[in-house]
């Protein structure tokens, strides 16, 4: 929706994108209105009845000069930090929502349409925060203020006029720009380059957009050098905070592999430094670091790998659920006459999709079909044959007439025709092709190959695509089957060892042999050794 904000080529109407902030949103939720949007969505009258008891139970007491005052109760307001509040003010929001719907069926206000198949888009609703979408003139302003008004009269709300903004797309007169801002009662056009904690335009410099994350892991590390921390302490701080930093973002966006490398410089830099001397030898290579504990690593993410990982998760959802307000939108916009696994790059895309479409190119390594009734699965392209290595057959296609795996079953029957298979197929293929199991009156579905169930989940898709990045850069080389298990083995043990954390650290870099000793120093040196050497690989 940002991309369709800044692009210069939409025409005559002009378009505004009003960002509204309550005003202590919580603690202005009127009970009786929270209650009557239950009853109107339908919830059953004891449900209404029990929550309601939860949210008007709540008192409190406040300490003045070190003394509790007497207890007292509100008469409004949600708890902060209930885990409950966030989806009882949705509910509450949603009289809100309704009111604009009303309001663009009735013609009133218009939202923003990327492209003729698209649904129109009127608001976006992020908890307290909205975001109105509408045309850039006095007409619309008008009608959303007194929408405005009228939702602060019956639901307690007050929008923040000094905390909201408006972005105009670039087509917009300064005349009607004024307008709106006037009608709206808001001074501040927004010039923000992140709006909930994300880019809200990415050009083409785009390491300097993200830098903001380079920023943010460096000044946590910055922190954490003046504390005295063991290896497993350091382990623990970078798993948890350093690695988890950017994750928001890489859920959206390839941050870029520059990007990513920067940051792991800034982690393993961090992880072989000292308190006192932040340059000290990396005895173990990056790479070696990201592998899994069970692989002689620590576990460490491959960020790059894993933004990847995080993009696929938005491919499943799209590939999933192609109904969802976000999937009929991209689908008008880029694949309108195709699946999303048949999408392709173009120019002008945005690059939210491009960084999709790179999550994509993750699933095809790791999808394979149920067959259902074969309408949707093409025999010799789509991986679906669950037992082998690639999914595909092995058969060549030659000069076979078949597309679609429906034409390999038995209409009357409903199971596999074996005599067409075994004309079609070699005898490997057949064995596989005939021991998967058919219901003919469903429609074809899309599996993780992964996991058994079939549930895709970023954590296997990391797994899947690193293992295929690695069979990559080893092809041509030989290695026996039963040194990688002794080796597994002797790593497990060695992580189960009922010790502190730190002792299991020291046997890790001795089983490297990476402890600054002489004669491992001697070996990285090429057997020179001074008392420098001594002191600074400490």
């Amino acid at each position: 929706m940002t991309h369709y904000m800044k692009n210069k080529r939409l025409g005559k109407v002009g378009y505004a994108a009003v960002k509204l902030d309550m005003s202590k949103a919580y603690d202005r939720v009127e009970w009786s209105f929270l209650q009557k949007m239950m009853e109107k969505l339908g919830f059953c009258n004891q449900w209404v009845e029990v929550i309601m008891k939860f949210v008007s139970s709540v008192s409190y007491r406040i300490k003045v000069n070190g003394d509790l005052s007497e207890e007292f109760f509100p008469e409004r307001g949600l708890r902060q930090g209930d885990p409950l509040s966030p989806y009882l003010f949705l509910i509450y929001a949603e009289g809100f929502s309704a009111l604009l719907r009303r309001a663009e069926e009735e013609g009133k206000i218009k939202g923003i349409k990327i492209c003729p198949g698209a649904p129109s888009v009127s608001h976006l609703l992020f908890a307290d925060d909205s975001l109105i979408l509408c045309r850039a003139n006095g007409g619309d302003a008008q009608q959303l203020q007194s929408l405005l008004q009228v939702y602060e009269e019956c639901s307690g709300q007050m929008i923040n006029k000094d905390k909201s903004a408006v972005m105009f797309s670039p087509n917009t007169p300064t005349g009607e720009r004024e307008e709106v801002m006037s009608a709206l009662q808001i001074a501040k056009e927004t010039t923000n380059e992140r709006y909930l904690g994300l880019p809200v335009y990415v050009g083409k410099e785009k390491s300097k957009v993200f830098q903001f994350l380079k920023e943010r892991i460096w000044q946590r590390i910055q922190g954490w050098k003046e504390k005295l921390l063991s290896r497993a302490g350091k382990e623990i701080l970078i798993k948890a905070v350093a690695q988890a930093i950017p994750t928001y973002a890489m859920t959206c966006f390839d941050i870029t592999k520059g990007v990513c490398e920067q940051i792991s410089s800034m982690i393993c830099k961090y992880w072989w430094s000292n308190q006192d001397k932040d340059r000290k030898m990396h005895w173990i290579s990056w790479d070696t670091l990201t592998k899994s504990k069970n692989q002689g690593g620590l576990g460490f993410r491959d960020i790059h790998i894993f933004n990847l990982a995080m993009l696929a998760k938005q491919g499943w959802r799209l590939l999933h659920s192609p109904d969802s307000f976000c999937g009929r939108i991209l689908k008008a916009k880029y694949f309108p006459k195709c699946s999303v696994l048949e999408a392709k790059p173009r120019g002008g895309i945005s690059y939210t999709w491009r960084s999709i479409l790179n999550g994509i190119e993750v699933i095809k390594s790791g999808l394979v079909w149920r067959v259902g009734n074969g309408e949707s699965i093409k025999i010799w392209e789509d991986p679906w044959i669950p037992d082998r290595s690639t999914r595909r057959p092995i058969s060549s296609k030659g000069h076979n007439l078949l597309v679609r795996v429906a034409e390999l079953l038995d209409p009357l029957t409903g199971s596999w025709n074996e005599q067409l298979v075994q004309q079609t197929f070699e005898e490997e293929d057949v064995k596989f092709i005939l021991a998967i199991p058919l219901q003919t009156d469903m429609e074809d579905i899309p599996a993780w190959h992964a996991d058994n169930r079939g549930i895709f989940s970023v954590r296997s898709a990391y797994k899947v695509h690193k293992k295929a990045i690695r069979q990559q850069s080893r092809q041509g080389t030989t290695s026996s089957s039963s040194a990688p298990n002794a080796e597994e083995q002797f790593w497990k043990k060695l992580w189960k060892i009922k010790c502190p954390g730190k002792i299991k650290h020291f046997a890790w870099r001795l089983a490297h042999n990476t402890l600054a000793l002489r004669m491992t120093l001697r070996s990285r040196n090429g057997n020179k050794l001074s008392l420098c050497d001594l002191t600074k690989c400490k």
